[in-house]
């Protein structure tokens, strides 16, 4: 049977060279057609696509596609494209009507000439468009659409092209914004051409045994052709002797045509979305419409099975059509969306039985409610709810009722915040920590959840104001970040990270000792602006409670950061042969573990008392970010996989805030003990021996 199939395929490549080529941006995937005049011919019947029913929208959000390396909905496919070329999860409108993710990517598959026109690419400055050649709008930064871009696409794929060769630290501003639209437009493009295999229709030269095989006056769809493919070229091999070398040269000519000329170029568009698992289930790579032809004569014979999921394409593309030709008919609209739900589910039928056969589906569902629950963006204003209940509660006199709603008020988005770390566990069958983004929220529940224990053992509300000004910070670093990145946060991981052994001890670990050292050194700075504004000054009791819980946090973080880091060797060793190697991320670790010890051997020494421990620990705060985020920037070492655009400016910024702090620190040392000396020097003889 798969000597059939090669003979097929060799039957059609015999001619490839010969035939004349297509002409295509195989970079881009942009057939061989002028598309400004195209958009010039086009008319745009509508401002937005008609409406989705909600039964066609659950259904596409819980379709599983293979994308960054796993499975997961098509519904996080959707939001991530649409974060990343908008800055934004929901589309708005010039008519201020709203698209959500998941309607964006459809209106893109299946109505691609109203989807050119929505804003959807977000631009920071004009420049970058004027680049271009292209009009710009009144606001610096504004979204534009695909249909005001078009006309320059060519000028900045070509400066795209030429920046790209540059180093990234080497690019201004404007030029690295020129890059990512173009490939936020190359990823557009990818989408609004994916369903062109689902409206082609193909033809054969006349006289031709392929020709007289195609019985629709309209030409063959993508499916049909495929089968006429494998059929013809079977006939044509069988019947080699009797029609003459002349004639098969000739079928052989135009099945090489139009498989190479019609069939491929519109198939080669069709690779944005893997939505198709491999009929192999002991292979785990999924195709896309595609890679289909190819697979239904992998066998030698065409596929009923895989040529019907092109069927189904090629029907729900159809309906459409007829949905928006359909206007206002509600009862014609009514009928055409049934139609269409059918369609859908009869895919579905045919893929989501593989994908739980699998073990590929089961946290699909998972994963869309996931999202839709928005567990980081409720969790970050509840806790800028609780912080202004905490500065609130400062102005109210002690009752234990107010201490309880204060309490609430942070373990509220707390547990939230907690319940979303262990779905994504569940999700990924991973431990809490396995990407720079998860270091955020794994941070920020272990810093908040410590600082609840200290407030539960002392009751000052100094612990509970920390955790909720924590908790607010970290929740919009995780949102920023996320906004930045503009990518999947639970991506698979890279060969080096695929242990969850060493994930749930050494990163889990050295992780908890982040959190320590921020939480110890965000304490400092309560003392350190206390002493300068002498606020409370006279309290012993408040000031020693002060030191003890820096103290204690960072006896916490320090036997964390050195379990951490000896794990972290003993790892290395497995995975590379050595246990030390003097890697960036190694020695910042090692940092941590070091200024830790100084800060123990000081304060048992005596060279450090109260106020030396919170400046030690705001250090520390200095030192634990360095480790976590600054030595990614360096981007060599072993370690190099963490790299974050945009990080290093915030991290500047973050050090020399510090390093005020530390000298608002050195001055009060300054003014107090300059202070305790005039003193001394105003006691007469006999006070300053009972003094002493």
């Amino acid at each position: 049977m798969r000597n059939r199939s090669t003979r097929m395929l060799a039957l059609l490549l015999a001619c490839a060279c010969a035939a004349p080529a297509v002409a295509q941006d195989t970079e881009h995937g942009d057939p061989g057609h002028d598309d400004a005049e195209d958009m010039g011919r086009m008319p745009v019947p509508r401002l937005a696509a008609p409406a989705w029913d909600k039964e066609s929208l659950e259904l596409f959000a819980t379709l599983p596609v293979q994308d960054g390396g796993r499975v997961k909905p098509l519904d996080t496919m959707a939001q991530f494209t649409l974060l990343a070329l908008n800055g934004s999860r929901t589309l708005r409108l010039p008519s201020g009507e709203k698209r959500s993710h998941i309607e964006w990517l459809l209106d893109c598959l299946f109505y691609p000439e109203i989807a050119r026109n929505y804003p959807c690419f977000l631009v920071n400055t004009g420049e970058a468009v004027a680049a271009l050649g292209v009009p710009t709008h009144d606001k610096k930064r504004d979204r534009y659409a695909y249909s005001e871009l078009q006309p320059g696409r060519a000028h900045m794929l070509e400066l795209a092209r030429h920046y790209e060769s540059i180093e990234a630290r080497n690019r201004s501003s404007v030029e690295q914004q020129i890059l990512d639209l173009a490939h936020n437009v190359f990823r557009f493009e990818e989408l609004i051409q994916f369903l062109d295999f689902a409206r082609a229709r193909f033809t054969a030269a006349e006289g031709s045994a392929l020709a007289a095989a195609i019985t629709d006056p309209q030409g063959a769809v993508t499916s049909e052709l495929v089968a006429l493919l494998d059929r013809v070229s079977d006939e044509v091999l069988a019947q080699g002797d009797t029609m003459g070398a002349e004639q098969v040269e000739r079928e052989r000519q135009v099945m090489s045509e139009v498989y190479f000329q019609q069939l491929m170029p519109v198939m080669t568009c069709a690779q944005a979305i893997a939505c198709i698992p491999s009929p192999d289930r002991d292979e785990r790579q999924w195709y896309s419409p595609g890679e289909l032809p190819h697979l239904a004569l992998d066998q030698g014979q065409p596929r009923p099975e895989l040529l019907g999921l092109l069927g189904h394409f090629e029907k729900m593309a159809a309906n459409r059509e007829a949905r928006l030709a359909a206007g206002d008919d509600a009862e014609a609209n009514a009928a055409l969306d049934a139609a269409f739900v059918e369609e859908l589910r009869g895919f579905r039928g045919a893929v989501i039985p593989e994908a739980e056969a699998r073990g590929e589906y089961d946290r699909v569902p998972l994963e869309v409610f996931f999202y839709r629950a928005k567990f980081v963006f409720y969790s970050q204003w509840l806790y800028v709810l609780s912080f202004v209940l905490v500065a609130i509660s400062w102005l109210l006199p002690r009752r234990r009722i107010v201490d309880w709603a204060v309490s609430l008020s942070v373990w509220a988005p707390t547990l939230l915040l907690v319940a979303g770390i262990t779905l994504r566990c569940i999700i990924r069958n991973r431990p809490p920590v396995t990407t720079l983004y998860e270091t955020i929220l794994f941070v920020t529940a272990v810093a908040v959840t410590v600082a609840m224990c200290i407030e539960w053992i002392n009751r000052r509300r100094i612990a509970v104001a920390v955790a909720s000004f924590l908790g607010m910070l970290g929740m919009f670093l995780a949102y920023r970040y996320e906004i930045k990145e503009g990518v999947d946060t639970m991506p698979s991981l890279i060969a080096v990270l695929d242990t969850n052994f060493w994930l749930a001890t050494h990163v889990t670990t050295v992780t908890m000792g982040y959190s320590a050292g921020l939480l110890a050194g965000a304490i400092a700075h309560l003392y350190i602006f206390c002493r300068l504004f002498g606020i409370r000054r006279d309290d012993i009791d408040f000031n020693r409670g002060l030191t003890r819980m820096v103290y204690g946090v960072l006896c916490f973080g320090i036997l964390f950061a050195t379990v951490g880091t000896v794990l972290g060797g003993i790892w290395a060793n497995d995975s590379w042969g050595r246990f030390w190697g003097w890697d960036p991320k190694e020695n910042g670790a090692l940092l941590i573990v070091l200024w830790g010890l100084i800060i123990l051997h000081a304060r048992l020494g005596r060279y450090i008392r109260d106020l030396g421990i919170h400046m030690s620990a705001v250090a520390m705060g200095m030192v634990v970010a360095f480790s976590w985020w600054g030595v990614n920037l360096l981007g060599v070492g072993l370690h190099s996989y963490g790299f974050t655009s945009g990080i290093g400016l915030i991290l500047k910024i973050f050090w020399i805030a510090e390093s005020v702090v530390l000298l608002v620190g050195g001055f009060v040392w300054l003014l107090e003990h300059s202070g305790s000396r005039a003193a001394l020097a105003t006691l007469d003889p006999e006070d300053d021996a009972r003094t002493a």
